[in-house]
């Protein structure tokens, strides 16, 4: 069996042992040494520095962006635009996670990865019997009060939730999030009934590219605005490097 054939084959194995679940997100990493956490626990001070980013990038965003209808709203676009934040991106569609694990982001003769994500499962590691809708379950799910001052309940497992799709990117990505709590240790050791975990062997990426030209992702697809053009036309215009 080839490297390609065999990590579909553990995908749909990845699924069944979460349970086929009606609902099932992805998510592609470029390296299988790395797992899954936030950009904002990246940084050991991250959580000190979570009020400062956010209230920094409300106030001068309001006066360059439309003024958003929730905390998560803003929060969403801090994540848009690289901001460091608890968030952590997911998608309904398999292809943009594998565009995101062997995608022009990738490096070559690394193995990547690819993490399935069963949302219910998680949320009820969590004590959530649901997965919120964002902005619609503002009110009894509020980013400031729960992740800040911890009330009415301090989180003890990431929890899934699916947002409206306000931006083109995430309507192109399907995407959707997980918030990470406070913890840094890995989500697929510490929720095997959630979480999944499957690699991309080096010499299978070939394959995987091979599936991305044919269902037409790339960088124009995946990031529908200027700077996905901006990359299209870097990589598919034939540019010779002067120095290569």
């Amino acid at each position: 069996m080839d490297s390609w054939t065999k990590f579909l084959r553990e995908v749909s194995d990845a699924k069944a042992e979460l349970g086929n679940p009606e609902t099932v997100w992805y998510r592609g990493h470029t390296d299988a040494r790395y797992y899954l956490l936030s950009s904002l626990l990246r940084f050991k001070n991250g959580l000190e520095k979570e009020q400062y980013l956010f209230d920094t990038f409300k106030k001068f965003s309001n006066r360059i962006f439309e003024r958003r209808k929730s905390d998560w709203e803003t929060l969403f676009e801090m994540q848009h635009y690289g901001v460091p934040t608890r968030l952590l991106d997911w998608s309904e569609t398999f292809g943009i996670a594998l565009f995101f694990a062997c995608g022009p982001y990738y490096r070559s003769g690394r193995d990547a990865a690819m993490y399935l994500l069963n949302p219910a499962q998680l949320n009820k590691e969590s004590g959530v019997n649901k997965i919120y809708q964002i902005p619609d379950d503002e009110e009894e799910f509020e980013y400031k009060e729960i992740y800040w001052h911890k009330k009415p309940f301090a989180p003890r497992a990431p929890i899934s939730m699916e947002p409206h799709l306000i931006n083109d990117r995430m309507k192109a990505q399907r995407g959707m999030f997980t918030v990470d709590d406070d913890s840094i240790d890995p989500i697929e050791e510490k929720f095997p009934l959630a979480v999944r975990k499957v690699t991309l062997e080096s010499d299978a990426v070939p394959n995987a590219r091979e599936f991305m030209n044919l269902a037409n992702l790339n960088p124009l697809t995946v990031y529908p605005d200027q700077a996905g053009l901006a990359e299209f036309l870097r990589d598919n215009s034939g540019l010779q490097n002067r120095w290569s």
